[in-house]
């Protein structure tokens, strides 16, 4: 089965319902599960470059705000008892999390979507696309639970 687990996250809801599955479905006794988050330190520089932020400054956050995701997607995935880890990578995020996946030897990512589509999806782009279509290495898309529709 599945003893070695790659799981890109963001923040988002989609990345914390992506390490929640990876936690059930790790299935060895002795699975690991690699928690990534990628800055993209080039897309930065380019958004920080029109203002009068110094491209250094949103780089800096952007590790720190980071490491904090990465801590606590790493506390939630601890529930499942196995081995945990973490790495925050900077570079394009879909050839990161590839090279990554590739280089510990995963058999399975594990990528939450927030199921953009049409305009969103073109102009902001989907991570979770872009590592199905290039990934030789199996992948399964999650999204987040959908809320429970309140009763009155």
């Amino acid at each position: 089965m599945f003893a070695n687990i790659v799981v890109p996250i963001d923040g988002s809801s989609p990345s914390d319902a992506a390490v929640a599955l990876a936690v059930k479905v790790a299935s060895a006794p002795d699975a690991s599960i690699t928690i990534a988050h990628v800055i993209d330190p080039a897309k930065l520089a380019a958004v920080a470059a029109p203002s009068s932020i110094d491209p250094n400054i949103a780089i800096d956050a952007a590790r720190q705000a980071g490491t904090e995701v990465l801590a606590r997607a790493q506390e939630a995935a601890k529930a499942g008892n196995h081995k945990v880890t973490t790495t925050l990578i900077e570079g394009d995020p879909v050839s990161a999390v590839l090279e990554l996946a590739t280089n510990i030897g995963a058999d399975l990512i594990i990528v939450g979507s927030h199921g953009r589509g049409g305009l969103s999806r073109a102009l902001l782009g989907s991570v979770a696309e872009g590592i199905l279509r290039k990934s030789s290495i199996p992948v399964l898309v999650t999204h987040a639970p959908r809320a429970e529709p309140t009763q009155r």
